[in-house]
């Protein structure tokens, strides 16, 4: 295959289930790079979530976030495509969202960075474990009052991203925003992404291939859970971890090893040898 561009998911595929990125998926990824092949995140962080990982991987230049509301150039900051929630779309989403118990992030277009509840992050571990409750909170920003932060705020946001302690309330939050024009997604059984309608990471990633002038059919792309579908059914190769859900895989050409057993390490070394 003459696959130029790699774009990988972080949680639950570039790391493993501990939350780290192993020295074999480093040396793979940097054999892809070495092969003129460009490695990019998609990924539903913000760009503030995964500074620490740009240390240890250098070659990845660019960066599909937020779950393909934005593409950017980490070398130079530019943004290559941005598809975003209007103010009106995001303080709406946030007055349906706000009476259940939940923690709804909201995601700043002026510092880059995501603003929870101050209570919620203090409470953090009701609604994810502990290495990503770590994560959160050296990167995010604590609103004494969130609500206040939204009533102020002028801006767009790439999306919403909310967890919660229990499925019975999501699903009541789901049902609630049915009816509203947006695209809904989850990258685990306790999370909810609201975006606008048209946006996952298949777009993002098309739109990186595009400013890159890379061909679809030279495009892998590798991911574990519901909001990566888009993604490997959009590459000319789409490639489950063994940890994804039954809906990844079913999405997927190609099923690798889970990422606690290097399944990422695994499949690129696998296509930069030609078994695939």
């Amino acid at each position: 295959m003459d696959i130029k561009l790699i774009g990988i998911d972080i949680d639950g595929t570039l790391l493993n289930s501990q939350g780290i990125l192993t020295e074999a998926t480093v040396a793979a990824l940097q054999r892809a790079a070495d092969r003129g092949i460009q490695v990019a995140f998609c990924t539903g962080r913000f760009c503030s979530e995964f500074s620490e990982l740009l240390v240890q991987l250098p070659m990845v230049r660019y960066a599909v976030t937020c779950t393909g509301a934005e593409v950017l150039d980490l070398k130079t900051g530019q943004s290559l495509a941005r598809r975003c929630l209007s103010n009106q779309q995001h303080r709406r989403l946030y007055e349906l969202l706000r009476p259940f118990d939940s923690m709804i992030q909201i995601f700043s277009e002026f510092d880059q960075r995501i603003h929870n509840s101050a209570q919620a992050l203090a409470h953090l571990e009701r609604f994810c474990g502990p290495k990503l409750a770590e994560m959160i909170r050296s990167s995010h920003v604590a609103e004494e009052d969130l609500d206040a932060y939204v009533a102020a705020y002028p801006g767009s946001a790439n999306k919403i991203h909310v967890f919660y302690a229990d499925r019975a309330e999501k699903e009541k939050a789901m049902k609630q925003l049915r009816e509203e024009p947006i695209f809904l997604s989850e990258s685990a059984p306790l999370d909810l992404e609201a975006m606008p309608l048209g946006v996952d990471k298949g777009v993002g990633l098309r739109d990186l291939a595009e400013a890159l002038g890379i061909r679809q059919q030279q495009v892998m792309a590798v991911g574990d859970s519901a909001n990566d579908i888009a993604m490997l059914r959009y590459a000319a190769f789409g490639v489950a971890m063994g940890n994804a859900s039954a809906e990844a895989k079913a999405a997927a050409d190609y099923i690798t090893a889970s990422n606690d057993q290097d399944g990422l390490a695994q499949v690129v070394d696998d296509l930069l040898e030609g078994r695939i």
